[in-house]
């Protein structure tokens, strides 16, 4: 109850602060289907982080050539949902006792809000959890 309500919170703070810079009403799912290298921008590095949105509705994240988060992706009200699948032991390079958890695999929702958006690139605060980042993302030709 509490996490969600936190997440509702935070939404909510940062859609009224964003609010004049946000485009995302002007957002298609159209506009996401490719492949986007993530903060790195470098789409020709095998070891940039990488999202491809797929027109199914079906993405894959990957990192050194390996899928890492697999998933559904949806817009909803502004709002790009995530339904990720993966495995704690991707993340060994954080916590080496993540190891552990290797052929374990997770759910995880995530939620984005997407703004300054240009042609081939955006900015987007996501929240999975408790944890909220901000990030870019580059679009690849």
């Amino acid at each position: 109850m509490i996490r969600t309500f936190n997440c509702v919170a935070i939404f909510m703070v940062l859609g009224l602060f964003l609010a004049p810079w946000a485009s995302a009403g002007d957002l298609t799912p159209e506009y996401l289907i490719g492949r986007w290298v993530i903060d790195d921008q470098n789409c020709s590095s095998p070891d940039s982080e990488y999202v491809e949105f797929r027109e199914n509705a079906t993405f894959e994240s990957t990192r050194t050539g390996k899928a890492e988060i697999v998933g559904f992706w949806e817009f909803n009200e502004d709002i790009l949902a995530l339904h990720m699948v993966t495995s704690l032991a991707f993340f060994d390079d954080i916590h080496q006792a993540m190891a552990d958890f290797q052929g374990q695999y997770h759910y995880f929702p995530g939620k984005l809000i997407i703004f300054n958006t240009e042609q081939n690139s955006f900015e987007a605060f996501g929240v999975i959890g408790d944890v909220i980042e901000r990030t870019t993302a580059v679009r690849c030709q």
